[in-house]
């Protein structure tokens, strides 16, 4: 038999292949020679740094060349690839922008050198730069037309092992393999957040992300997102090389960004030096690459062993027919198998649960520690975002303690679902005065700094581990059996879903002169993209829940609803900081959004009820 992925194709090769790669070939090839046309002009610019201009160039030009070798066999692997350097190619052209703003800010050692505050314009290369990242973009959405149009041949997503036909790349792979994926794509994200470069040179300023100018801002911030939507995308697959092609190429394209600041800081001489953010983030996207490159290994492993074991099976099915096989023989066998999926759906719930109460442990005690690092005799200030910390911690203990109840932990994983982004958003309020207050002569970090960010870490896994439970649990389900959409609670929980996430990015209190952290001060402050994790997060559940089994949608809206408690909640904790301070259109709009959560709770409680009627 011959499956889908491993046709082989004739020798000519489809016109709108052929298209994708000449374009990304031109891309690639335009992102190479930039440094040699030279990107920066003026006194104050050099030379490019030779190795992380060379590493920059095999960064863009190796995807296409992959492409061009495997384009033959697996136009879809080749699709892939190209889709997955294209997306990430987006955010790196944003960043190109920077240099026609404000060169001398744009840190890109691998284009252009900075060496002294005189000006710097744009030169011929940052125009050939610029153009190469588009034709990379490009390149991907044709990647993505080849992709769907393979998706439409005969066995597409087929296995070795018929139980694996249609499932998911992250089910085929296996849970560990998934996981180390998504941690790696969150790593690298996070690892955005942190120093590029470690650089004594006045000439050279490095500056955080949240303090970035706009351009370099919003580029990374899509390098990162477009990161997670592959990751995402390449694991619900259900082709195996669409999977590894879009892990391989996004991972190549993270490496591109992160890993050339690597070569720079290492050639950049004694007062330039590798920014800790880099590292972690090349480690990462090394990660991402390797397990691109292992997916075909891997699920040919899992299909071949699934494949030999079912063969005992399909024997025992045949003699059934022959009447050597008995009814009770089929129905211990089956639920033999329903006792082995059901326990490895409880392992991952305990997991899911340890990790949750080990991250609400972590946050109160970060909230109880000294956050910042005083001269002597200078008394602690009091942070009042702790008092969020707390908050947080104490609803997401008692939630995940329910995923050890025996028989209730399917029924309360949704509500987790959105809960664990509570703390990440505690910890970003705390974190964001700690910085201010760093930049005073003699005030560093403390260590509740540090356990803090370990907690964000521990909640954020707790969403994957969250996740992949109920993967794991779905898979179980009857397939057959079709949940309608359900539209009321689409309307309701949909505009309740956008009003929450319009309330996270709006001020909760104003006075005077201060208000709240808002998406209106920019640069955006660290405790602005904690509150913004939380709107997203309530409204991607929201769309969620529509479709999903009806006892699962009402819990998932009650975690929602809970968690915008808490954001709204976290208001009066904190208003006391700003005199005479009141009430924000923030709040306003997310007690709205609130308020229709609990209206969509309801509604999927009366829909279930009345279904529960019928059937009697």
């Amino acid at each position: 038999m011959q499956y889908a992925d491993d046709v082989r194709l004739p020798p000519r090769v489809p016109p709108i292949v052929a298209l994708a790669l000449l374009v990304a070939v031109l891309g690639g090839v335009a992102v190479a020679v930039a440094p040699l046309i030279g990107v920066g002009s003026g006194q104050g610019a050099s030379g490019s740094i030779v190795s992380a201009s060379v590493f920059a160039a095999l960064c863009a030009l190796a995807v296409p060349a992959v492409a061009i070798g495997v384009c033959r066999r697996s136009p879809s692997l080749a699709g892939a690839l190209l889709a997955g350097i294209g997306a990430m190619s987006l955010g790196v052209a944003i960043l190109d922008v920077q240099l026609f703003v404000d060169a001398i800010d744009a840190n890109r050692l691998e284009l252009f050198r900075p060496i002294s505050a005189g000006l710097i314009n744009a030169g011929m290369g940052a125009y050939v730069a610029l153009i190469g990242h588009g034709l990379l973009v490009v390149a991907g959405g044709l990647g993505l037309v080849i992709v769907h149009r393979e998706s439409e041949r005969d066995g597409y997503g087929s296995a070795r092992a018929a139980e694996y036909d249609g499932r998911s790349v992250g089910a085929r792979i296996g849970t560990w393999p998934t996981a180390a994926a998504i941690f790696a794509a969150i790593a690298y994200v996070l690892a955005l957040f942190g120093p590029a470069f470690d650089s004594q040179d006045p000439i050279f300023l490095v500056r955080p992300l949240v303090d970035s100018p706009a351009a370099s801002a919003l580029g990374t911030g899509l390098v990162a997102v477009a990161l997670l939507i592959v990751t995402a995308v390449a694991l619900t697959s259900i082709s195996s090389w669409v999977g590894a092609g879009a892990l391989v190429g996004a991972g190549i394209g993270a490496l591109g960004v992160s890993g050339t600041r690597v070569v720079a800081g290492l050639a950049g001489g004694d007062r330039i030096g590798v920014g800790v953010g880099s590292i972690v983030g090349a480690l990462a996207a090394v990660v991402i690459v390797g397990i691109g490159a292992a997916v075909p290994a891997l699920t040919a492993r899992r299909e071949s062993r699934a494949a030999v074991a079912s063969a005992p099976a399909s024997a025992q099915r045949g003699a059934a027919r022959r009447g050597n096989e008995t009814k009770s023989a089929r129905k211990a066998a089956m639920i033999e198998q329903a006792r082995a999926e059901q326990a490895r759906v409880r392992k991952l719930h305990r997991l899911a649960g340890a990790l949750g109460v080990i991250a609400a442990a972590l946050a109160a005690t970060g909230a109880s520690l000294p956050v910042l690092s005083l001269p002597e005799g200078v008394p602690e200030p009091s942070i009042l975002a702790t008092r969020i910390v707390l908050l947080a911690a104490g609803v997401l203990l008692v939630a995940s303690l329910g995923l050890f109840l025996p028989g209730r932990a399917n029924m309360i994983r949704p509500v987790l679902g959105t809960l664990w982004t509570t703390v990440v958003m505690g910890a970003a309020a705390v974190l964001q005065p700690v910085v201010i207050a760093t930049d005073v002569p003699g005030v560093g970090l403390g260590i509740g700094v540090f356990v803090l960010g370990a907690a964000s870490v521990v909640a954020a896994a707790t969403g994957i581990a969250l996740w992949l439970a109920g993967t794991a649990e779905r898979e179980d389900i009857d397939t057959s059996v079709e949940y309608a959409v359900n539209r009321a609670v689409l309307v309701v929980g949909g505009i309740g879903g956008v009003l929450s996430l319009a309330g996270t990015a709006l001020p909760l209190y104003r006075g005077e002169r201060y208000s709240a952290a808002s998406v209106g001060d920019w640069p955006w402050g660290i405790n602005t993209w904690g509150q913004l994790l939380v709107g997203v997060a309530v409204l991607v559940a929201v769309l969620i829940a529509p479709r999903a089994r009806p006892a699962r949608a009402k819990a998932l809206l009650i975690g929602s609803a809970a968690t915008m408690l808490a954001y709204v909640i976290s208001g009066p904790l904190t208003s006391s900081r700003i005199p005479d301070a009141t009430v924000g259109v923030g709040a306003i709009t997310a007690g709205t959004g609130l308020l229709l959560l609990v209206v969509a709770v309801l509604l999927v409680r009366a829909t279930q009820s009345s279904a529960q009627a019928d059937k009697q």
